[in-house]
């Protein structure tokens, strides 16, 4: 199967690209700028590198039978509304015409848990309502309606992603609490004695891509993708630290949002998700970080 990755200069697309391709996919990936994850892939002789923007999209090598999109451009600074927006929402859209036109037939879309906006279930899942969703949220949630309202045409799958962890992880909360723990810093957190259970690793993201590839699905869905079991916030946070052998000084803070869990229970039952438990994920990204 000939497919598409976009994102490969970045984490999950960089990690996603590799697994596939190394199981024997024909794999194009699709990157904006030279990192340091890029330069790894370039010694994957199954691997094909391709430097365009996601608006050229109709001018990529194609045909295409599956993509997977994992590019995107997240709030940060410096990154004003009118780029998120461009990128996620204009970018995305081009190449969803450009595999339209590939008549490609599986389309995997890496969406966010920020499409929920303000979030007031105790356990998250498929149902629960989407309110007020930010900027970043509200260009994940049009890119789902689009693939959405294409179902009868090309088959969508959107992975409502967490923080994904694993080597080279950044910009999410596991990841910054591993970054405090290692400089010696008080970790300050909310919710400290509740259930936690919101992250997912990157492997796990990518062995269920490839069950999907393989199996083939029809129409439209969404997944809200996460770890096994449950531990604490507070449980999560000694247990990274005693992983990465350091020691450990915690604050509670003011909440700034309720608690929530996720639950994985769709994935699981109609794709074959099979997440790490989440202690067992704490201790194998400890490795991996240190």
């Amino acid at each position: 199967m000939r497919v598409l990755v976009t994102g490969v200069s970045g984490f999950s697309g960089s990690y996603v690209a590799r697994f596939l391709a190394q199981a024997g996919f024909d794999v194009v990936g699709l990157y904006r700028r030279e990192t340091a994850l890029l330069s790894e892939l370039y010694a994957i002789p199954e691997l094909k590198l391709v430097r365009a923007d996601l608006v050229e999209a109709a001018a990529f090598p194609g045909p295409f039978e599956a993509v997977v999109h994992a590019a995107a451009t997240s709030p940060g600074p410096g990154v004003g509304v009118a780029q998120i927006v461009g990128d996620n929402v204009g970018g995305t859209f081009a190449l969803i015409d450009a595999a339209l036109g590939w008549q490609t037939r599986y389309f995997l879309f890496c969406s966010s848990m920020s499409i929920y906006g303000a979030i007031t279930d105790e356990v998250v899942d498929e149902s629960s309502a989407i309110q007020n969703p930010d900027v970043y949220g509200a260009t994940k949630f049009l890119a789902e309606r689009r693939l959405a309202e294409l179902s009868g045409t090309m088959s969508g799958l959107a992975l409502r992603l967490p923080g994904i962890i694993g080597p080279g992880a950044r910009r999410n909360w596991l990841s910054v609490v591993a970054a405090g723990l290692r400089r010696g810093s008080t970790i300050k957190a909310f919710h400290l004695d509740r259930p936690f259970n919101n992250a997912a690793h990157v492997e796990d993201v990518a062995v269920l891509i490839e069950t999907v590839l393989r199996r083939g699905w029809t129409g439209f869905d969404a997944i809200v993708l996460g770890a096994g079991g449950m531990t604490t916030v507070r449980g999560a946070i000694e247990r990274l630290a005693a992983g990465l052998g350091v020691a450990v000084r915690i604050e509670t803070a003011t909440a700034a949002k309720p608690s929530f869990t996720l639950s994985c229970r769709r994935a699981i039952d109609r794709y074959q998700y099979n997440p790490m438990d989440i202690e067992a994920m704490i201790d194998r990204y400890a490795r991996e970080f240190a």
